[in-house]
């Protein structure tokens, strides 16, 4: 994948325009941030805690036997509650106060949880193609030609260096977008891509995922027709039984990895489509033999 060189501008405008280059979101490689993620749900934890731990304590002092009337049905009539936190100086008034805090502290505990669920789907790393090339836009390159290895950073300060460490910590760094295909075969293909680049302008490249899936598509017809009919010619051939449960256990191993690396089936799902297919070859063995020349012996009486 070949990107052009970002513009001499530098900046946040010109790292997010070379950033946009690529329409499959594939340089969208950002920091998880997941330290300040757990700190922050356990800030968020801990006040909901001495929140609860306050309410609970007005519980205790409305139920108490120094508490009026007003206290008590204020626990049990929302009506009473509210006309009576309407009063500073009644304990109903900080209690309406309390319940309000906790109301937004949490919402916010409960929006941070299902945010970080939504990015706990985003776990997978960077591809290190990906990742290679999100670093090199992230410089800038005055004179390319004459001196590639002349750089800048297109960011300051403590973004500097987001991604350009020696050994960038590829564990807090996520990508936007997921892989359409996650199987071995379209992951080989996207890192080797031997067929012709979609150009952008006229010094990007990129390679379009649907393209990928096709050659994916394509490979996999081609390994299935294969082992399906190549199957059915061997074992018709052969008439030595031997020699036919060695050519069942060939190609039922050669299946298996097949589908393994052809597509992104889970174990069960491997085990599952093996099994049939080896079924499938045993059935048409026996079958063939069952279905040969019958001879009979006739006399005359």
């Amino acid at each position: 994948m070949d990107i052009e060189t970002p513009d001499p501008d530098t900046g946040f405008p010109a790292l997010a325009k070379a950033i946009a280059l690529n329409p499959d979101y594939e340089c969208f490689i950002f920091h998880r941030f997941d330290r300040l993620a757990a700190r922050n749900l356990l800030h968020l934890e801990a006040k909901l805690r001495y929140l609860e731990h306050k309410l609970n304590e007005a519980d205790k002092l409305a139920l108490s036997p120094l508490a009026d009337t007003e206290s008590r049905r204020s626990l049990r009539t929302w009506e009473a509650l509210e006309r009576n936190a309407a009063d500073p100086s009644r304990p109903e008034h900080d209690r309406m106060e309390l319940i309000e805090q906790i109301r937004e502290n949490l919402d916010k505990y409960q929006t941070a949880l299902l945010q970080q669920n939504q990015v706990a789907t985003l776990l997978e790393p960077p591809r290190a193609r990906a990742l290679a090339v999100a670093q090199y836009l992230s410089y800038s390159y005055p004179d390319i030609r004459n001196n590639p290895s002349q750089k800048t950073h297109l960011l300051a300060g403590l973004s500097e260096a987001r991604l350009s460490q020696p050994q960038p910590h590829t564990n807090d760094l996520l990508t936007i977008r997921r892989p359409v295909e996650k199987d071995p075969l379209s992951r080989f293909l996207q890192d080797h891509w031997f067929f012709g680049a979609t150009s952008v302008s006229a010094k990007t490249e990129y390679i379009k995922e649907r393209h990928v899936s096709w050659a994916a598509a394509g490979a996999s017809i081609v390994v299935a027709a294969i082992l399906l009919l190549g199957a059915i010619i061997v074992l018709h051939v052969l008439e030595n039984k031997q020699a036919q449960l060695g050519v069942i256990s060939l190609l039922t191993v050669l299946f298996a990895l097949s589908v393994g690396v052809l597509t992104s089936a889970r174990r069960s799902e491997i085990f599952a489509s093996t099994a049939a297919y080896a079924a499938v070859l045993v059935v048409f063995v026996s079958s063939d033999q069952s279905s040969g020349p019958v001879s009979c012996t006739c006399t005359l009486g």
